[in-house]
Order: structure tokens, then C-alpha cells, then sequence
């Protein structure tokens, strides 16, 4: 009876060493419920942030920083909180499918990858940190070599101790300092209806939507195209209103409307060509971070999210960061 803690023992220890520094405040865990709140409330930011026009986008690419101790503990977890925010992911998009047009994602699949690190961008990573870092597509932490220039990448993140995100140049460089583990990253292909038009408001006049067709027997254009570092080329018809240039991995594959490269010196994504209906001409927007030039014109860098478009002529000379060259040639 002695040793209880209402005991004449536990008042002598009170005594002693006061109460107040005896007893900690009971540290909150990182649950998988947080870990899928925080991926949906990500999710849910860069709709208002990247959406544009009648184009619903929104960031596929996301990774998660834990504490190497949470890391440990919530590891098992990890397949089926990715499984959860890929639901509740879905379930967002057919909630705002009726304020936009079309779902038009820039990526193929959704991208998690789970790191463990004790510290992030200068701040510290706690045991009860979940700190998610989105983007539209492309993050490729650890693939950064230690002596290698500076490159940034424009994330989306939560601001600290708030409910508010951000949109911050990262660089890569401080993704080496997280320990991304292959157990942790997980793909999981896109799976969309075609999201149909909205109604007009009554009242409103009611515009048909255009008939995107998705295979014409002669093509909009011809691509051809040299790959220098391997001495090969190749051809590719061009079939859809809008096709994405980029680098030919597992994850965009099945996208019909990709002309996938494979080359190093491709981003991913590179450029959009596409056919403007009203001006009946070709246009092209760049996303790389290495140039792309047209006709030997070097020709403006833009986000996926804000296209800026520029005039194709329909016989013309694409150079992707110097190695890769596209011959355009119009069938319209």
C-alpha cells in the first residue's frame, strides 16, 4: 500500500521533485487517419490552386515526410492510406466535376512516396510531424547527385502550424537529406470517366460541346522524330486535338495522347502541342526547365497549370534541350 501512488511514498516523492515536472503532456501520435487527412486536404488546395478555364488539374505527385521513428511505426500502414486518399481523392473530383469541363491531370497516375527524415527545407521533423510535399508531376527526390548543380522544383505545402499551403520553390538538393525507401512508393494508374460538360443555367444559351475525336484514320499531323544520344529515329501520327510531349516511363504509358520519348534529355512533362479550333492552327507550350525551340526560336518556359501558347507553323522544326529534334508537318 506504501508504494501507491496516494501513498505516503508518492507524497514524500512530491516533496522531492514537484508533480509539474514529473509528468510530461502525452505526445500526439501520427494516426493513419492524420496521414490521409493531410494527403486530401493537399489534394484538395491544389484544385483551386491549378484548375484553370473549364480544365479541372490538380497535383498526382505527392511525398510524404514522417519522423524516421513514425516512419517505423507507420509503415505497414502506408498501402492502405495510399488506397484511402486515391478513394477519397476520387470522391473530390466527382464533387466539383460540375463547376469545370473536362478532368485534365498532367500526370498519368498518382505518385506517394513515404520518406523518413529528421529534417526538412531548415526545419526540424518531429515524431508528430506529417509534413506532405504535392506537385503536378515530376518530383524525383534522391536521383540528385551530390556535386550536381542547383535545380528547384515547384511544390505545394502546408505552411507551418497553419491551415493555409503555399506554393515554394524546393530544391532538390534537400531531398537527399530524407531517406526514401522503395517499400514506401507506390503508382497507381489514373481510372476517369469522361467528365462531361456542365449544364448551362437556365436562360443560358446552350453551346454544343466540341466532338474531340479520338482516332482519325489520317492524323492531324505527322511528327517524326531523332533521338541524338541513341542515333535513332521514329514517327508519331498525330491523332487527338491535344497531345503532351514527354519522357517515356512505367507511369504514362497508357495515356493514347502521350508522345512518349525515351531520352534523358525529355522532361516530364516537356511541351503540349495542340489544334485551336477557332484559328484552325496549331499551338505549342513548353514546360521544361531546358529549352525548347521552334524553328530555332527559343520559345518562353510556363507552368502545366498556365499554358502560355505559341504559334506552330504546320511544317516545322521542334528542339528539345538541344538533343531531340521533332519534325511538325500539318495533314489540315
Amino acid at each position: 500500500m506504501a508504494n501507491q501512488p496516494g501513498g505516503w511514498f508518492g507524497k514524500l516523492s512530491n516533496l522531492i521533485i514537484p508533480a509539474s515536472q514529473t509528468e510530461t503532456s502525452p505526445v500526439p501520435a501520427v494516426t493513419n487517419k492524420r496521414m490521409l487527412d493531410e494527403l486530401v486536404a493537399s489534394f484538395e488546395d491544389s484544385i483551386s490552386r491549378e484548375s484553370v478555364g473549364t480544365s479541372m488539374l490538380f497535383n498526382a505527385h505527392f511525398l510524404i515526410i514522417l519522423h524516421p521513428d513514425t516512419y517505423e511505426d507507420r509503415q505497414n500502414a502506408f498501402p492502405v492510406v495510399v488506397n484511402e486518399a486515391v478513394q477519397a481523392f476520387k470522391a473530390v473530383i466527382d464533387s466539383r466535376k460540375e463547376a469545370y469541363g473536362r478532368v485534365s491531370p498532367v500526370a498519368s497516375s498518382w505518385f506517394f512516396k513515404f520518406g523518413a527524415g529528421r529534417e526538412f527545407a531548415g526545419e526540424p521533423v518531429t515524431p508528430t510531424d506529417v509534413k506532405v510535399v504535392g506537385a503536378l508531376t515530376g518530383i524525383l527526390p534522391g536521383n540528385v547527385a551530390a556535386n550536381a548543380p542547383s535545380e528547384k522544383v515547384n511544390v505545394t505545402r502546408r505552411v507551418k502550424l497553419t491551415n493555409r499551403y503555399e506554393k515554394v520553390d524546393v530544391d532538390l538538393s534537400t531531398f537527399q537529406q530524407i531517406d526514401f525507401r522503395e517499400p514506401g512508393a507506390f503508382v497507381v494508374k489514373f481510372n476517369f470517366e469522361n467528365t462531361p460538360v456542365r449544364v448551362p443555367a437556365a436562360g443560358a444559351t446552350k453551346v454544343a460541346p466540341a466532338t474531340l475525336p479520338r482516332s482519325l484514320d489520317a492524323g492531324l499531323a505527322q511528327i517524326s522524330y531523332y533521338l541524338a544520344e541513341q542515333n535513332k529515329e521514329s514517327s508519331y501520327l498525330m491523332r487527338d486535338r491535344e497531345i503532351v510531349v514527354a519522357r517515356k516511363e512505367s507511369d504514362n504509358q497508357h495515356f493514347p495522347n502521350y508522345l512518349l520519348l525515351e531520352s534523358a534529355y525529355v522532361s516530364n512533362p516537356h511541351a503540349r502541342i495542340r489544334y485551336d479550333d477557332a484559328t484552325q492552327s496549331f499551338q505549342i507550350a513548353s514546360f521544361s526547365r531546358n529549352e525548347t525551340r521552334v524553328n530555332e526560336k527559343l520559345i518562353p518556359r510556363s507552368e502545366p497549370a498556365s499554358p502560355q501558347w505559341v504559334d506552330l507553323p504546320g511544317k516545322s522544326q521542334i528542339l528539345l534541350n538541344s538533343m531531340v529534334t521533332l519534325t511538325f508537318q500539318s495533314n489540315t
